[in-house]
């Protein structure tokens, strides 16, 4: 078989895995973006909502929280109730928190977002013919590579590492 044809077949076939990754890079990247705002969302209004509950009673005291029960006409007191929802909010900011950390979801987009750009490239460069094939194939490795959290995804949890 010459060369050239073999060549422009693996380009073909390098391009064609290239095309196969950016779709599942952008599949992630589609869910896990508004997943990351999400979270980042609940731990920054979970905490400041459990800031807001617990400063009236801090700072009005006994005077504050019997004025918030009659104006309110609550059946319990009011700083029981502040002090409940503060915990629930403080509650929701943190398991927020620990699943960006845990899940490492920050680390992921970051990651992928950047993979996808270097995958844009080397579609863009293997289709012009500016990047030779060993190269692109070279660099497309390294992506998958940079990626690989992607692989466990795609497959049956009995069946990742």
């Amino acid at each position: 078989m010459p060369m050239t044809v073999m060549t422009e077949d693996a380009r073909r076939d390098l391009l064609l895995r290239i095309q196969d990754k950016r779709r599942q890079v952008d599949r992630f990247v589609s869910a896990a973006v508004p997943r990351k705002r999400r979270l980042l969302n609940v731990t920054i209004i979970g905490g400041t909502l459990a800031a807001a509950f617990t400063a009236g009673p801090a700072a009005g005291g006994a005077t504050f929280t019997s004025w918030l029960t009659m104006t309110l006409g609550l059946t319990s007191p009011a700083w029981q109730i502040l002090c409940g929802a503060a915990a629930a909010c403080s509650v929701a900011a943190t398991v927020s928190t620990q699943l960006l950390k845990t899940q490492n979801v920050e680390e992921h987009v970051a990651r992928a977002q950047s993979c996808r750009a270097k995958l844009e490239v080397l579609e863009i460069g293997l289709t012009t013919g500016h990047i030779e094939t060993m190269q692109a194939t070279t660099e497309f490795i390294r992506c998958v590579e940079e990626v690989s959290f992607l692989e466990d995804r795609d497959r049956p949890p009995a069946e990742r590492r």
